[in-house]
């Protein structure tokens, strides 16, 4: 399962230099970035500046602890996973971390039984939390940018690309006939044949009757409720 973290990065933060080194060494090789800090304070800055995708502390560390921590992110961010770890089974502890809307609570030592669940656990939100399914085997994945079918990715042109993803960014409305000008021709001027075209081409290529045109208006996203 290491593969299904390479396309995530990861922090984490644990004040024993010891049990740092030993995890980073399973950590580094599973993750496409893995930062390390020894205190919640360079934890909290190393959070600021690299936006990882996934992040684990320690609960009873210097400067900061994990649970302030986590206070601290979950302010302005509610999506970053958060894994926290302890030596103490604490039950104070665990009903903060709960409240936080944190993935998992871990009790030490670390091992691969007890941690790749939860890492798991973590990337599978994110993955979910990622796509918009527009039917139950066509979805767009907003960490890759493209559109999937029956998890096979469809070859677009750039204009397709970009008119299907704007439907998306705002498929609770109609996107209008110069929302679509602007975007996808810029300067240029758009000729409601090259878009009706470009359209007719798309629809060939994705499940039908996802596409609607709204008369005199735009075009909208059909979502199918499944």
């Amino acid at each position: 399962m290491k593969h299904v973290f390479k396309d995530f990065t990861l922090l984490y933060i644990e004040d024993d230099e010891g049990v740092r080194h030993i995890t980073l060494s399973i950590l580094r090789r599973m993750f496409k970035e893995t930062y390390e800090a020894q205190n919640g304070e360079a934890g909290y800055q190393l959070y600021l500046e690299k936006q990882p995708d996934i992040i684990i502390t320690d609960i009873r560390m210097p400067k900061m602890d994990g649970i302030t921590l986590s206070k601290k992110i979950r302010e302005t961010d509610q999506e970053t996973k958060i894994i926290i770890t302890t030596a103490f089974s604490d039950e104070r502890y665990l009903i903060e971390a709960v409240e936080l809307n944190l993935e998992r609570y871990i009790v030490k030592p670390l091992t691969k039984r007890n941690l790749i669940p939860a890492l798991e656990k973590a990337v599978a939100n994110i993955t979910h939390e990622q796509k918009l399914f527009i039917t139950e085997a066509f979805y767009y994945n907003y960490h890759t940018g493209l559109f999937y079918w029956d998890e096979e990715s469809i070859d677009m042109t750039k204009k397709e690309l970009l008119f299907l993803s704007l439907l998306v960014m705002h498929h609770e409305r109609v996107v209008t006939y110069t929302e679509i000008e602007h975007q996808l021709w810029g300067e240029e001027y758009m000729s409601f044949n090259s878009l009706r075209t470009m359209v007719g081409f798309l629809r060939k290529k994705i499940p039908p009757h996802i596409i609607t045109n709204i008369s005199n208006m735009g075009y909208r996203l059909k979502i199918d409720q499944h």
